[in-house]
């Protein structure tokens, strides 16, 4: 569908109603895939209002957090016919996704189903952003930011409705983003917090939602679908649930890490390097960790990163020279593999000075990227048949786990040895 209207692109009014009629007749394809049956099975009523109860406390955060910082107003026209317009454009693609998302996480099987959960957030996290989105990041601090303000809070986000999908069915999880989408297309005036308060926000509450998830849910459930085992439950009984939101408190304070400390806001930022000017102390592929540090404390000796008018990326060289006149601090540097020290620079705030190097594992998110670039590439230079055979493979796929799903285990082992 996404392929389909970037293709066809309507324009004006079309633009909006075309997408309308094409996801409603995506919903009603998946309704009928997941089956009313299984649909009413799924549904948790105490698990919706608690999806709706996190939706609403992150958004009384962004507000709270908008009262020390700034609000905006809604883009979005919100006249009556507008408005109309607007809830069924962001509700009828909201109950299509959220429709394939439970099955296809209800199609997982009980063993696998923590792979099942990551994969398919990941699925409609890379969904959400267009393709041109990450062919557009260049510069390492513009990436930075893409990842703490867009992707993270998106793959939370994501991770969190797919849980509550396994868990409560397509209810839960539109539930917890349509309240979100709600607020978003419909609320005159919108909280503008800095990109970095409102990615943290919007990255923890997620994570912190699955404590109130595992509470709300009996875990015999969670058993039930392979979430926890049966000596787990046992041990969770007689501890009491002492350690239940053990591990969710750990992922929370991980993705705090994640989320600020790619922006420096926790007072590191950590950088990877991409030329070999420094050698051999530091290798292409190597992470540098650096810490703000005012000008005075710089030493001869010392590894800086700074920014040079006109580069596209931070330069991190060796402090060779030093000069302060007047307040103002005049800083050489030079690669320990160059032949020549670099311009010399005129520093008035804080510097990134190196304070660790972790080697090679930079290599990770270069390998990420030269493979989103490769796939990028094909993608675009056969757009077409690309898009043709991910799309009989998706129809071949959905139709042969819906004709075989119901029946029993042994008659479908013997049709898969046939």
């Amino acid at each position: 569908m996404y392929a389909l209207l970037s293709i066809i692109r309507p324009s004006g009014w079309m633009a909006y109603f075309v997408p309308i009629i094409l996801w409603s007749c995506v919903a009603a394809i998946m309704f009928y895939i997941c089956g009313f049956q299984n649909l009413h099975q799924w549904f948790a009523g105490k698990l919706v209002v608690t999806a709706i109860t996190i939706a609403i406390f992150q958004i009384v955060l962004l507000i709270f957090s908008a009262f020390f910082t700034s609000f905006g107003k809604s883009p979005y026209a919100l006249t009556p016919i507008a408005i109309a317009t607007n809830i069924a454009y962001f509700s009828l693609p909201l109950t299509a996704l959220e429709l394939s998302r439970s099955y296809l996480i209800k199609s997982c099987q009980k063993k696998k189903i923590f792979t099942g959960i990551a994969l398919t957030a990941l699925l409609y996290t890379f969904t959400s952003f267009s393709l041109t989105r990450f062919l557009t990041l260049t510069a390492s601090a513009e990436t930075a930011k893409f990842l703490g303000s867009d992707f993270l809070p998106a793959l939370a986000q994501s991770l969190f409705a797919t849980y509550l999908a396994l868990l409560g069915g397509p209810a839960a999880s539109i539930a917890y983003l349509g309240t979100l989408e709600a607020f978003e297309w419909l609320s005159p005036i919108l909280p503008n917090p800095p990109w970095a308060l409102k990615a943290l926000i919007t990255t923890l509450i997620p994570v912190a939602g699955f404590l109130s998830v595992s509470d709300t849910v009996s875990p015999f459930k969670l058993v039930q679908l392979g979430i926890i085992s049966r000596a787990e439950l046992r041990s969770r009984i007689g501890r009491a649930k002492k350690s239940t939101g053990l591990s969710w408190i750990i992922i929370a304070v991980i993705g705090v890490i994640l989320v600020w400390g790619s922006t420096g806001l926790l007072g590191f930022q950590p950088s990877i390097i991409a030329s070999g000017s420094m050698r051999p102390t530091l290798g292409v592929g190597d992470i540098a960790v650096t810490v703000q540090t005012r000008p005075e404390n710089i030493k001869v000796g010392d590894i800086i990163q700074f920014w040079r008018q006109g580069e596209p990326a931070p330069i991190i060289h060796r402090v060779i020279q030093i000069d302060r006149a007047g307040g103002i601090t005049y800083i050489v540097t030079k690669g320990d593999a160059n032949n020549a020290p670099d311009d010399p620079i005129t520093v008035t705030q804080t510097l990134g000075k190196v304070v660790l190097v972790v080697p090679k594992l930079g290599w990770i998110s270069i390998a990420l990227k030269t493979a989103i670039s490769t796939v990028a590439s094909f993608l675009q230079n056969n757009f077409a048949v690309a898009y043709a055979l991910i799309g009989l493979a998706s129809v071949y796929s959905t139709f042969r786990i819906h004709k075989y799903r119901n029946q029993p285990l042994n008659k479908l082992k013997r049709r898969l040895r046939r």
